[in-house]
């Protein structure tokens, strides 16, 4: 089945794009302009040749993506991320549709960057639904749902490279199906449904007045790489946060949230929380660079200095 596939994610789409290169079903690749330099080395990394790759533009790429499925007799088109709504013209170019991979368990989490907000609401169950698309978001007859579960303290990077591999092992499966035309689609229930938008600024900021321990290091993993940390201040600096270590305190400690509590060579920084719990921060990113807890102890962040929103 001759296959074009669009991705703005090498993580998520480059073990499935390895499998149908394989199998000698796929065409070509769709990426953004702007992504080609981060993504194109991982596809010819993997098979493809120069000329399978479109690398498309917000102005021209509907006709550009409409006149390479017309040369190539494209039959269907899988969309593994991309960011810009697919309009009705070209949904009825291909005889089998346009397949969305949405990486989230559908009907929960419709909308932008499923893992983001699974992860940051300390979800144990993660995955993929495969549909097929129409006009409106995330809609459209499901064809397969597979679960996979998120490791306790995994960030986005790493859940991200498991479900790539994850989804990779669904293709044969999911061939089988639109070469047969099953039309055994699953029921999902509606009153499930939550729709979440693109995280704001506020979205990836750290209240220590106001959330936990865990919500925090929910957040914090649920920001590393892709939104690089999660954000604060500290004594007045910027910085994100991007890996944090639950600890325990020996004996009455009175500090408010986000105040620092303890502060050395060993152990770097550790800053109070709601409730009487504690966060060891292990890394942070400034505008000079990554730096460790120990590292900001070193620069003279010391106890008693307060973190703030």
């Amino acid at each position: 089945m001759k296959t074009l596939i669009l991705t703005n994610s090498d993580a998520l789409s480059a073990p499935t794009i390895k499998k149908m290169v394989e199998n000698g079903s796929v065409e070509g690749v769709g990426i953004l302009k702007k992504s080609r330099p981060q993504i194109e080395p991982v596809l010819k990394s993997i098979g493809l040749k120069e000329d399978q790759i479109l690398a498309l533009e917000r102005r021209n790429w509907v006709s550009e993506l409409s006149q390479f499925i017309r040369k190539n007799e494209i039959e269907v088109v899988w969309v593994l991320t991309f960011p810009w709504i697919i309009p009705n013209e070209l949904f009825n170019a291909v005889p089998k549709g346009f397949i969305n991979f949405h990486f989230g368990m559908l009907p929960k989490y419709k909308g932008a960057d499923p893992i983001f907000w699974q992860l940051k609401n300390n979800e144990e169950i993660g995955g993929v639904t495969i549909h097929l698309m129409n006009d409106k978001i995330d809609e459209g007859l499901v064809l397969m749902r597979e679960e996979l579960r998120i490791i306790p303290g995994e960030n986005y990077g790493l859940h991200c490279k498991r479900l790539g591999e994850f989804t990779s092992t669904l293709t044969e499966k999911l061939i089988e199906k639109l070469s047969n035309n099953q039309n055994n689609y699953l029921k999902l229930d509606s009153e499930i449904e939550t729709y979440e938008s693109k995280p704001s600024i506020e979205d990836l900021t750290i209240y220590w007045n106001k959330q936990t321990a865990e919500e925090i290091e929910c957040l914090i993993n649920a920001t590393n790489p892709k939104y690089s940390g999660a954000n604060t201040k500290l004594a007045g600096f910027e910085m994100r946060i991007l890996e944090v270590t639950p600890v325990t305190m020996q004996g009455a400690i009175q500090a408010e949230p986000g105040q620092i509590v303890h502060a050395d060579v060993v152990y770097g920084l550790v800053v109070a929380c709601i409730n009487n719990e504690f966060l060891r921060i292990t890394i942070a990113q400034t505008g000079e660079g990554f730096l460790s807890g120990v590292k900001l102890f070193n620069l003279g962040f010391l106890t008693g200095h307060q973190f703030t929103n």
